[in-house]
């Protein structure tokens, strides 16, 4: 560990020498450094054992819970069902929320309820993506068929061009 101590000696007690005094900020700035360093290792070490215990409390507690049973009752507390598993309550709501019928805009309705929600949710996904890639497709149609028709037009206007000018004419007259 490296230690910088800075010392500032505005006065000296009237029995004091200056050595004293330069000791005397030293030890007291020495002192200083290393119960900081202490004091924050130990807060350090502290915090992470308190989270260390919450994690394993709320992990107990919610692992209690989930293995826990209920006793579920209708409206008037008659009783339907008795020891029921939390685990499975959670697993049927679960599964009757995805097995739901819902509406072209994936709410919940008694009128019109067309898909269950996993179908709508892989319904939507699908035309999400089919729309992403046509819309790639076309894009790079578009791109191909402009550089075709450019490239086709320069062709064509070049050698229209070379026509006109007789270009072919000033070639044979050059080599005979």
């Amino acid at each position: 560990m490296k230690l910088n101590v800075t010392v500032d000696i505005d006065w000296l007690e009237e029995d004091e020498s200056i050595d004293e005094a330069i000791k005397r900020q030293i030890i007291s700035g020495v002192v200083k450094r290393i119960s900081d360093d202490v004091i924050s290792s130990v807060k350090r070490d502290a915090e992470n054992q308190v989270q260390e215990r919450v994690s394993e409390l709320v992990d107990a507690t919610y692992n209690e819970f989930l293995s826990g049973t209920v006793t579920l009752t209708d409206r008037w507390g008659d009783v339907t069902k008795k020891d029921v598993s939390i685990k499975s309550l959670i697993k049927n709501q679960c599964d009757n929320w995805l097995t739901e019928k819902v509406n072209d805009r994936g709410e919940a309705s008694s009128y019109s309820a067309n898909y269950t929600r996993v179908e709508y949710f892989v319904k939507n996904q699908i035309e999400k993506q089919t729309k992403e890639m046509s819309n790639q497709i076309v894009t790079k149609v578009n791109q191909e068929m402009k550089k075709f028709i450019t490239d086709s037009l320069k062709d064509s206007i070049g050698e229209k061009l070379l026509k006109e000018i007789g270009v072919e004419e000033l070639l044979k007259k050059v080599k005979g």
